[in-house]
């Protein structure tokens, strides 16, 4: 299999199959490479580290998640991977510049408008 078809073979795997406990050992395991020579056959081909590849995936569905939903802070943690609240707080302050608590503050009050908007233009 040529490598970039299996890269985005992977890509569309890793896509797929985000919400969840996926980290380099699994994936690395799914493809049947070592970490170490997925992570570089990965770099090569998208210019970005796999490892961040996932982690910024499962940060935008986090982001998501806490914009359409009411679910806890912690469950949206721990459904995607994540160790704890306060890994999960910090990388996403790192990502998108606000704590998950702000961003849900902020974005799923902008969310609720615009589907309430779009209701009652469809009505």
């Amino acid at each position: 299999m040529r490598t970039d078809v299996f890269i985005h073979d992977l890509i569309n795997w890793i896509d797929n199959n985000i919400e969840g406990r996926l980290d380099l050992d699994t994936v690395s395991e799914r493809a049947g490479y070592s970490k170490w020579h997925l992570q570089r056959m990965f770099k090569e081909h998208t210019g970005h580290p796999l490892g961040e590849y996932i982690r910024e995936k499962k940060l935008k569905k986090s982001a998501d998640r806490l914009t359409t939903s009411n679910e806890p802070i912690l469950n949206v943690a721990i459904a995607l991977g994540f160790d704890s609240q306060q890994s999960f707080n910090r990388s996403f302050k790192r990502q998108f510049g606000q704590a998950p608590g702000a961003w849900r503050r902020t974005y799923a009050h902008q969310h609720r408008n615009n589907s309430s908007s779009q209701t009652a233009s469809r009505g």
